[in-house]
């Protein structure tokens, strides 16, 4: 009967064996699922934290373009302003030697009426003098 009773014992320790290799099996299995599913919902709030981040980096690259655009259109501007600058100054430098060439002869004209006056006005007078003087002395 002894060996009955162990050859009992050890069915039944056979019996239990395995439901308590299974339920750490599945207590295993069971934390595996929590990590699992863990690390699913921590990767799902990744995602949506960088997708806000994706989202706030497009929205500052399109600000970004809407202000290089505009800094675009007043260098346009600016350098539209430039040439007709450089027209106004060519005009500016072409009155300028206009001017340039009229002084220049108005200083030759001036020079010249100025030298006749110095020598006009004494022949006049001398000429004037000596007329009177013919009509007096007859």
């Amino acid at each position: 009967m002894k060996t009955f009773t162990v050859i009992s014992i050890f069915l039944i320790l056979c019996l239990f064996f395995p439901q308590a290799a299974f339920s750490q099996e599945f207590s295993s299995l069971d934390n595996d699922l929590e990590t699992l599913e863990n690390l699913i919902i921590n990767t799902l709030s990744s995602t949506r934290e960088q997708q806000i981040l994706v989202d706030d980096l497009r929205k500052n690259l399109d600000e970004s373009a809407v202000i290089i655009e505009n800094y675009g259109n007043i260098i346009t501007g600016q350098e539209n302003l430039l040439v007709e600058l450089r027209e106004q100054l060519n005009g500016m430098s072409e009155t300028y030697r206009m001017q340039s060439a009229l002084s220049a002869r108005y200083e030759r004209s001036s020079r010249f009426w100025r030298n006749f006056t110095f020598i006009a006005i004494p022949v006049a007078a001398f000429l004037g003098g000596g007329v009177v003087w013919a009509i007096m002395s007859k």
